[in-house]
């Protein structure tokens, strides 16, 4: 709580200030209309967990009460844009597994033009809670606090936006990352410059090229990269694109170890008529908790199907994690998941998800190699802003898909009120 709250006041102050040069840059637009939009929500819930600890065997049960008061604001205005919402959760364990827990979770966008269109200002904070293990989002499966930690992501990144003719611009800036962790974690900051210039061939089809460079410090390493890209997107029909970016990453660490990796994002999306699929290779660093640096390698595959009165959807994914410093292929997975949505009747909609991973190597919080989810759910509004849902989770951690020796399997039942205004 403290330390979030200390976190809170550094970024309270930030955002003040930047508030006010937004107010003073926009002070000569004051006849100017702007849009505000502020919406409170509330949650509360009861859910009942029969292996609240994860374990193989002993399992413990426990019904823990969530109550989760939050709210989203929208501020548009001619040289401002801010975007927000804050979640506060408190949880009570009835039978005492955990004491009573305290969670925020926020996330703060802004874009304050301070010059003619000409100078910006972004800024940008986040606070939530993730995963220790950058290959298993553990906050999506069934614990609520087994190796997670809480993350806090600020940015500051004032730019140019240079207007070359009708068809080019060219960005310039400086960005500033500070990356804090209120429990387990290395902790991050990164000074950097970057350069990215756009051609519009046509209004379906663009081109764009950059350079950034940073210095990134942490607690056991420091070390600079540079980045140098280029990259396409054409939209060649309606609802169906294709879109690809190449580049070369050096990295220079200070114990001396030097490394460089090609890194990409290429994919396209197809609108069959029936169905739309979308197919995507990407490598790129990635934020990890207990890691300097991560490279991920991802290959996707999505089909999604709008019905009359639902949507399907199926999806494959395969990954590759890698501590670039290392060269350590620290975790390779496999996952499979599919998805389905139906308006049983007018306000009352059934739900399932299915999810299915398989990792190759040992991960760094647990050694089994199967991973299996499967949610159903029943949600019922009786208007727009007042909602109750049902949902029944079952989920298994195994060595071998065919037997459950030594197995942790978790079932879950949560019933939730939500309420909008």
């Amino acid at each position: 709580m403290n330390s979030f709250f200390q976190a809170g006041m550094m970024r309270l102050l930030m955002v003040t200030s930047l508030l006010g040069i937004g107010l003073l840059a926009g002070a000569v637009e004051q006849a100017c209309a702007a849009e505000m939009e502020f919406k409170p929500s509330l949650s509360v819930s009861e859910e009942v967990n029969d292996n609240i600890y994860e374990t193989s065997s002993n399992k413990q049960t426990d019904y823990i009460t969530r109550v989760m008061p939050g709210a989203t604001f929208h501020y548009l205005a001619p040289f401002w844009n801010w975007d927000a919402d804050y979640t506060f959760e408190y949880r009570k364990y009835a039978q005492k597994s955990q004491s009573d827990q305290y969670n925020h979770s926020a996330n703060l966008k802004g874009n304050i033009s301070l010059l003619n269109n000409f100078l910006f200002l972004d800024v940008a904070d986040t606070y939530h809670r993730v995963s220790l293990d950058v290959a298993r989002d553990v906050t999506t499966e069934s614990s609520l606090f087994l190796n997670q930690t809480d993350q806090n992501i600020a940015t500051v990144s004032p730019y140019l936006q240079w207007r070359l003719g009708e068809k080019s611009t060219l960005k310039t800036g400086y960005r500033y990352i500070d990356t804090r962790y209120w429990g387990e974690g290395i902790e991050k900051r990164e000074h950097g410059a970057f350069a990215e210039l756009k051609h519009e061939l046509s209004s379906k089809f663009s081109l764009s090229a950059g350079y950034d460079y940073s210095r990134n410090k942490t607690t056991p390493f420091s070390y600079d990269t540079h980045d140098v890209y280029g990259g396409f997107n054409y939209q060649y029909a309606d609802k169906s694109s294709i879109f690809g970016k190449i580049g070369n990453t050096w990295q220079m660490f200070n114990n001396g170890v030097n490394v460089r990796f090609l890194f990409w994002d290429a994919g396209i999306i197809h609108d069959f008529g029936i169905a739309v699929a979308t197919l995507e290779s990407s490598v790129q660093t990635t934020e990890d908790p207990l890691a300097v640096s991560t490279k991920t390698t991802n290959y996707i595959g999505k089909l999604d199907k709008v019905l009359q009165r639902g949507a399907v959807g199926f999806s494959s994914t395969y990954t590759e994690y890698e501590d670039t410093q290392t060269g350590v292929n620290s975790q390779r997975k496999l996952s499979f998941s599919g998805n389905g949505r139906y308006e049983v009747m007018e306000s009352l909609i059934a739900s399932l998800v299915v999810t299915a991973d398989r990792y190759y190597q040992e991960s760094t919080v647990t050694d089994f190699r199967y991973h299996l989810n499967a949610t159903s759910g029943l949600s019922y509004s009786f208007n727009r802003d007042f909602m109750v849902s049902l949902n029944y989770t079952y989920e298994t951690f195994r060595n071998d898909l065919n037997d459950a020796t030594g197995a942790r399997e978790i079932n879950r039942g949560i019933i939730e009120l939500k309420k909008a205004w």
